[in-house]
């Protein structure tokens, strides 16, 4: 083939290549949209949430073609047009967020030209509430046939059945040993225990009554209810509570105590209401006093509502602070009725028998502190924008409520509960505290008293300071800085100054000023040093040095 022949060729494919492009592409603009794939999924992202099974704003809902056009919104100049293509932001739809991209409304509106159709057997969105995990659980009307099988391994080897699937031939009894060692207390049995003989039901019982048990598992559920000790700075707590550990205690004995697990949560959550003068169930509200935060009650409250629910209700409610969940059926609303069952509460640390000091011994428990407390919707979540037009009741999410709801009630709780300072040993440890703290004063007292007397006779008599007096060996000396004493003092610097009957430094100076005791101390003794100050830089400070030689070291 000729160079030119060639060149013929690869001209003409070029231009058949343009004509399949034109021709493909022609075709492609007169394609029909597809409902399933570029519009349904448009409006499931943008509007189902208001306009679906979960909500139906203006009683209108988009998640079937007919619902549609049974609320005649389809047309040519329809609402549902008008709405996502308008330029007003209080008309356009959807409200939240950004408006529909052009690409999205361009296919929406070619559409419902073209005849809205969608499939004739579409079904609605089914209903959050007929979720598997909202069923309530329910035993085999008739149990599950298995012979002497028990009826987990019965269900089990019925699912097996059903699945063709071939079981694992039982353990040997060693392997079974360290399972039920390892499962029940974490701990891998002892080769006298793998060598035990003693019935399984008997050894099973042996491991749930036995200490390791109640530690073992506390541990899983201390990791699902958020345990943790407080943190602070330094002695400033600002997250959680001190003491803690005494509801971590509550996890291990109310397992070991075989205690319902229903009631271990109501003790958690109301133990200041169901035994408000029991330590032992007041630990147990540490599990509130966990989300405590210092420096934000509102962040305190949503770390509150967002654990409660999780670890009790295997629900993430805290998206709905924010919004109505676009799934779940939990509401915005429903967020801050949640929010007013724990509005009231406060967090305080009681004295225990024993050590007086709070910061050493005591126990953390919740009660309720403000019961006028008011909870009201935050608008987006945040607690500037509260809608103070209408105070939220307390209530659980609105498709769990039901007739066993009860609104909150006061109760009329013992003294000792809202005033523990009038519990006996409170009163003793109160009492000794004061009467050590007198001792104390008293001894003070007669000190001074003493060292006064001495200055006095001293200077009655214009004795030195440094002249020693038969005074058991308590005193050294003593000297009111009223004038120099040589005899006792060298001066190092030139800041200090005598005038007026006092020691007194009048200017700043960076130069090293200080008094340097010329008088033999004895190895132990005390020194008290008074002073004032009167004015001067921001900064001023007096400081005593001992065990200093002469180098200064």
């Amino acid at each position: 083939m000729s160079n030119r022949s060639g060149l013929q060729f690869s001209v003409m494919l070029m231009v058949w290549c343009c004509a399949l492009l034109v021709k493909t592409s022609v075709g492609t603009a007169q394609n029909t949209i597809d409902y399933l794939v570029d519009v349904k999924p448009v409006l499931k992202q943008r509007c189902f949430a208001c306009h679906g099974t979960l909500k139906q704003e203006a009683d209108l809902r988009l998640d079937t073609v007919s619902a549609m056009r049974d609320n005649e919104i389809l047309g040519k100049d329809s609402t549902l047009l008008m709405r996502i293509t308008s330029l007003e932001h209080d008309v356009r739809m959807p409200p939240e967020g950004e408006p529909l991209k052009a690409h999205e409304i361009t296919a929406i509106t070619k559409w419902i030209a073209e005849g809205a159709v969608g499939p004739e057997d579409e079904q609605p969105e089914a209903a959050p509430k007929s979720h598997w995990a909202f069923q309530t659980i329910k035993r085999p009307a008739h149990g599950v046939p298995g012979g002497d099988m028990n009826l987990i391994d019965a269900y089990f080897d019925a699912r097996y059945k059903t699945a063709g699937l071939v079981p694992q031939p039982a353990a040997e009894r060693t392997i079974l040993l360290r399972r039920l060692y390892l499962d029940l207390t974490g701990l891998p049995p002892t080769l006298e225990q793998l060598a035990s003989t003693e019935k399984l039901p008997q050894v099973i019982a042996n491991l749930l009554n036995s200490p390791q048990y109640g530690e073992r598992w506390a541990r899983h559920w201390m990791d699902v209810w958020r345990y943790s000790d407080w943190y602070g700075l330094g002695n400033e707590v600002r997250d959680s509570q001190k003491h803690l550990w005494r509801w971590r205690d509550w996890i291990v004995n109310s397992l070991n105590e075989n205690k319902g697990y229903d009631q271990m949560l109501r003790e958690m959550l109301a133990g200041d209401e169901i035994a408000p003068d029991d330590p032992e169930v007041l630990a147990a509200t540490g599990f509130l006093a966990r989300s405590w935060y210092k420096f934000n009650r509102t962040s305190w409250l949503d770390n509150t509502i967002e654990h409660t629910a999780k670890a009790f209700m295997g629900l993430t409610i805290n998206c709905a602070k924010c919004h109505d969940h676009k799934y779940d059926p939990i509401t915005h609303l429903d967020y801050y009725r949640f929010r007013a069952i724990f509005e009231p509460h406060h967090v305080r640390v009681d004295a225990m028998p024993g050590e007086a000091d709070l910061n050493i011994n005591g126990i953390t428990r919740v009660f309720d502190g403000n019961l006028d407390a008011a909870t009201y919707l935050h608008l987006r979540g945040e607690e500037s924008k509260a809608d103070k037009s209408k105070r939220i009741e307390a209530g659980p999410p609105a498709f769990l409520a039901s007739e066993a709801w009860l609104p909150a009630n006061p109760i009329q709780l013992p003294l000792r509960a809202w005033r523990p300072d009038v519990q006996e040993f409170f009163q003793q440890n109160h009492l000794q505290q004061a009467e050590a703290t007198l001792v104390k004063a008293e001894a003070k007292l007669k000190d001074m008293k003493l060292k006064l007397a001495i200055a006095e006779e001293k200077h009655a008599a214009n004795i030195p300071s440094s002249t020693e007096l038969p005074v058991s060996g308590k005193i050294v000396f003593v000297d009111d800085f009223s004038e120099k004493q040589p005899a006792l003092w060298e001066i190092v610097g030139n800041d200090f100054k005598y005038q007026d009957g006092r020691l007194s430094i009048t200017t700043a100076s960076l130069e090293k000023t200080f008094l340097r005791s010329k008088v033999n101390h004895p190895n132990d003794f005390e020194l008290s040093l008074s002073f004032r100050t009167t004015g001067g830089v921001k900064w001023k400070s007096v400081g005593i040095r001992f065990d200093v030689d002469q180098s200064g070291i």
